[in-house]
């Protein structure tokens, strides 16, 4: 978002600094875009970053439901936006995600990431008539075109608070083991300040092994060829 682009550019340095060339960044359309930031999009897009649409921007309205309630409660904060709409309106939201980035010259991104990984009440029905390829949910990826869904545990780092931080402890430890006991892939998401937070050492150590990086294509690939 514009108001975390200095954060997501630092961000970036410390990733290169460790050699991670395969990186995806997450892109919330909806925000007020300057030209200036807008430029930066486009050159980190020519440096070969990946653009994925995010949202729309990146907040909720009330709670509809009690699942909502407690998703924003233990999980998801504000930011879910998916929830509090219903199947049409997120398809909506999606769909005016995916337009942006053409509009402003990025090209069309086969990615997106809802808010909290959290899609909301999308039917089947609703989900093939989405314009972008891939999907991430809290649970892995899905693949449109090849009507493939693959589970890929993860790893977060957002600990602002101490309750955070122990939570994302225990479901990163639970996370690395089932990739390893299941052989697969391990998605990696880093917020903005993910490198100031209480597990940014967690996150430096994890970086500092060099892990072998994939793009979301090679990620069906691999498992296609096993």
């Amino acid at each position: 978002m514009p108001s975390t682009l200095e954060a997501v550019t630092a961000a970036i340095q410390s990733l290169e600094r460790y050699s991670i060339d395969k990186v995806v960044l997450l892109v919330v359309p909806g925000c007020d875009w300057q030209p200036d930031e807008l430029a930066r999009l486009h050159a980190w897009q020519q440096q070969g970053y990946r653009l994925a649409g995010h949202g729309w921007i990146h907040r909720c309205g009330p709670p509809r439901t009690w699942g909502h309630r407690l998703h924003s409660r233990f999980v998801s904060r504000n930011v879910a936006e998916h929830l509090s709409l219903d199947g049409a309106a997120v398809a909506d939201l999606i769909g005016r995600s995916y337009d942006w980035f053409a509009t402003v010259g990025l090209g069309e991104p086969d990615l997106y990431v809802p808010p909290a990984w959290a899609m909301g009440a999308l039917s089947p029905e609703d989900r093939e008539g989405l314009p972008f390829r891939y999907y991430e949910t809290l649970y892995g990826l899905y693949d449109k075109t090849r009507r493939q869904f693959r589970r890929l545990p993860l790893l977060g780092f957002e600990a602002d608070t101490r309750l955070r931080a122990c939570f994302l402890r225990a479901f990163n430890a639970g996370n690395r083991f089932t990739s390893v006991i299941s052989n697969r892939p391990i998605r990696v998401a880093i917020h903005p300040f993910d490198f100031q937070y209480r597990l940014s050492g967690q996150l430096a150590s994890l970086l500092a092994a060099k892990p072998r990086t994939l793009l979301v294509p090679q990620v069906f690939e691999q498992a296609l060829a096993h």
